[in-house]
This record gives C-alpha cells, structure tokens and sequence, in this order.
C-alpha cells in the first residue's frame, strides 16, 4: 500500500512537470512596425552643431549630463529618435524599445530617461537632413514640446516594453533625455540594430500603429 502511495506521488510529481509551460517566442507584433530613420543628438557643450544621423554611421544612441559639485547641470546631450512614412488614418502610435539579453548597453550613474514628443510646426518637417541644433530648441522660449512628458524609461539587457502610445500625425520624433529629477552624472550608449530581412533582429527602439 506504501509502494503505491509512493508509486502515485511520483507519478502525480511526474504528470505536474510535464504538465508545465515552457518558455515560447514572443507573439508576433500586432499592426505595422516602423523604424527609426535618424538618431540625432543635441549637444550643449555645441550648441550651434547640427549633428549628423548617427544611423547613416555609427549608430550610436548616446544621452548623458553631468553635474557638478554644486549640482550644476553641464554638458547635456539628448537623442532625437525619428520616424517617417506613418500613412494618414493610421491609429495607436505606440514607441516600444526592444534589447535582446545580449545587448550591450553602456551606463554610468543613474540613467533614468524621460522621453518628450518633439512638437515642431508641422508633421513633415520631422525629417533628416535638417537644421537641428541644441539652440534651435533651447532655451525652450518656445517650447517644442507641446505634450508634455510622453514616458519615463531605463534600458536595460533582455527589456521589451511599450513606453507610450499617442495619436499618429505622419512623421513623428522623440526626444530622449535624462530625466530632471536625476541629481548625478548619468549617461546611457547602445547601438541602434536593425535588421530588415529578420525582424527579430531588432535591437533599440521602434513604433508599432494600427493595434
């Protein structure tokens, strides 16, 4: 009688294992995927410099400060993320970031990141090549960023999240910066990877519309 209790348990122990889930691929994205087409940084230290795409060469995602001693914000570098071709009527705009665990992500400090929808005169004038300097937005005497903060995100190895979605106005751009309330130098560097033939060979940031 003991034999068979014990003979049951195994076999319940048994059907349990095989009974649980194991790890499957995430599903498939839902609606229409859309990549970056320029990375474009903002730097403070040159105000005045148009910074090339760094998706046309490097493709380096690079956002950092540094604060001194006294607390003095310096040397501030933000990252505008653009995106062209979302067609009129298209609907949930979301901005997703992707990083495969093997990514490496490059951190100092504390790199939390806000990130602001760029508002500019008009959807099609988010566009690369342009003039876009660190003073063409700052002092923000006239604010570029109607809407307000879009979301708050730390990149990290193995991440896939949804930061936001919004509507969709054709071209759209974010702006990626350490967020104010960050007290310490802080920095944050990947490279943006996009695969067009593999789509699961994305690494970084894209838009999905149409959920």
């Amino acid at each position: 009688m003991r034999a068979s209790t014990t003979a049951f348990a195994l076999l319940s122990i048994l059907g349990l294992s095989a009974a649980a889930p194991t790890p499957v691929e995430l599903a498939p994205r839902c609606g229409t995927t859309v990549y970056p087409v320029f990375l474009q940084q903002l730097t403070e230290a040159s105000p005045n410099a148009v910074n090339p795409n760094t998706l046309s060469t490097t493709f380096d995602f690079h956002v950092s400060q540094t604060v001194g001693p006294n607390g003095q914000v310096s040397n501030r570098i933000y990252e505008v993320v653009g995106f062209e071709g979302i067609p009129s009527g298209a609907y949930g705009c979301q901005l997703n970031v992707v990083f495969p665990s093997t990514t490496t992500i490059t951190t100092t400090g504390y790199p939390v990141l806000n990130v602001t929808t760029l508002d500019t005169t008009s959807p099609s004038s988010i566009t690369y090549p342009n003039n876009w300097s660190w003073n063409t937005f700052y002092p923000p005497t006239s604010p570029p960023f109607g809407q307000g903060l879009f979301g708050t995100v730390t990149f990290a190895p193995g991440q896939s999240t949804a930061i936001n979605s919004e509507t969709c106005e054709g071209n759209l751009a974010f702006v990626f910066s350490i967020a104010s309330w960050v007290s310490q130098s802080s920095s944050v560097d990947y490279t943006e990877y996009i695969n067009k033939i593999n789509a699961a060979g994305q690494t970084g940031l894209y838009l999905t519309y149409g959920c």
